[in-house]
């Protein structure tokens, strides 16, 4: 007989796989067509819960269904899987966009922040080199060239300064985002793949394991428990026939005095005769 342990932990493994597959299939479909996320939600919701009780009445009724109806149930739950998985897929992958993109917007970001130092770097290195082109011996030329200068150039030193804040804070930004993918760019750089690659690698590992681990275990769950419901039926039926019959036994038999009868006493009957004087015939 199966364990009962092993029945209850086939039945909890079923139900928070297959719970876990249907809410990320239906997050992944609802964000796939956004325009209409509650009806698809809701219709991706049903599919779900079609697809795992069909799985178990095929197991259950597969020889007692002709192979039309089968072959049609069985293609059923295949494309169920696939909508299954499709969803997965995009739930995966849209969890994933969303740490690239702010990885990827704030590396742009960066760039064009120190792109705009470099510039404003050459800029003042430009007109220090105006103040140095002028003659020595023009002396108030160069003050007056100077003078005009030095606004620009602290201009350009304040926003230097400030360009140098953003950038601090981009590269804050990009260190938190790298702790969520930490682990994904450290595989990426250590079997030398774009960490696109490597992430449609574990998606589809996912993908390909998920929802087909969740139908094997309705398949189990519901083996299981007809199993163990045949083998208490079997343990009963052993238990009925192994039991002691119970004979009845025979009464002894007591030997029966007879009583003497009591003798009957004679009565007499004594007739009386009423005469009536009126009667001239009477004796």
């Amino acid at each position: 007989m199966i364990s009962l342990w092993l029945v209850i932990g086939l039945i909890i493994a079923t139900v928070t796989t297959a719970t876990l597959g249907a809410g990320f299939s239906v997050l992944g479909i609802a964000a796939l067509f956004s325009g209409a996320a509650m009806a698809t939600g809701a219709m991706a919701i049903a599919l779900e819960f079609a697809k795992f009780v069909l799985s178990a009445y095929l197991h259950q009724r597969w020889q007692q269904m002709n192979i039309l109806y089968r072959s049609y149930l069985t293609f059923s739950v295949i494309i169920l899987s696939l909508i299954t998985s499709m969803g997965i897929f995009g739930f995966l992958s849209s969890a994933y966009q969303s740490a690239s993109t702010v990885l990827e917007t704030e590396n742009v970001k960066l760039a064009a922040l120190k792109e705009k130092q470099i510039r404003f770097t050459s800029e003042i290195e430009r007109l220090n080199r105006s103040i140095n082109e002028i003659p020595a011996n023009r002396v108030s030329k160069r003050i007056q060239v100077r003078a005009e200068i030095e606004p620009i150039i602290a201009d350009l030193s304040k926003q230097i300064m400030g360009t140098d804040g953003l950038i601090t804070q981009s590269n804050l930004k990009i260190l938190e985002v790298k702790e969520k993918v930490g682990p994904l760019i450290y595989i990426a750089k250590s079997f030398d793949k774009d960490i696109d690659t490597v992430v449609k690698y574990f998606i589809f590992l996912f993908v390909f394991v998920f929802d087909p681990l969740a139908i094997c275990l309705v398949i189990a769950t519901s083996e299981a428990l007809e199993s163990r419901r045949k083998d208490k039926q079997q343990f009963t039926r052993d238990n009925l026939s192994a039991s002691p019959t119970v004979v009845a036994e025979s009464k002894s038999s007591h030997p029966t005095s007879e009583w003497p009868r009591p003798a009957e006493d004679s009565v007499d009957v004594i007739q009386m005769k009423f005469v009536d004087p009126k009667d001239k015939n009477a004796v």
